[in-house]
């Protein structure tokens, strides 16, 4: 019950507000399914900070801990398209291959949608089915509060 009055309160006050990326800037937390919280700090560079489940991840200073590129500096930066909603949010990391060239990858994907200037539902898409349309009640969704200075 409780998700589909955030259903009905998304629809209408979705259509009172117009974002941009600076409403995105700041520290945003919440807590997903299994309880395990979880934040993003979106910084007007383009880079981010997120912090989940004792994961940290400075986006301007990332040192990648496994794989072939262990120990690298890497960079994790956001974009997010505001020209339709839900919003479409991507998390990009870019790291110096082998032979020094700049390599970027997409790696985590998903759409955002404001309730209000303090609040937006993230939907993260685990599964890469690139969904046009943000499920509130879909267990892939997190609400994000965004924090005071």
């Amino acid at each position: 019950m409780r998700k589909s009055w955030i259903f009905l309160l998304l629809m209408f006050f979705g259509t009172c507000f117009s974002q941009s990326v600076k409403d995105l800037y700041g520290k945003w937390t919440g807590t997903d399914d299994k309880n395990n919280k979880g934040s993003f700090t979106f910084f007007p560079d383009g880079f981010t900070y997120v912090e989940y489940s004792g994961m940290v991840i400075d986006g301007r200073d990332y040192t990648i801990p496994d794989g072939p590129n262990q120990g690298k500096k890497g960079y994790v930066q956001y974009d997010v398209d505001f020209s339709a909603k839900p919003y479409r949010f991507k998390l990009i990391a870019s790291y110096n291959n082998q032979e020094g060239q700049l390599e970027e990858v997409q790696f985590l994907k998903g759409l955002i949608e404001f309730t209000n200037e303090k609040e937006f539902l993230f939907f993260i898409d685990f599964d890469n089915e690139d969904p046009k349309i943000l499920d509130p009640l879909s267990r892939n969704t997190i609400i994000m509060h965004k924090e005071s200075n």
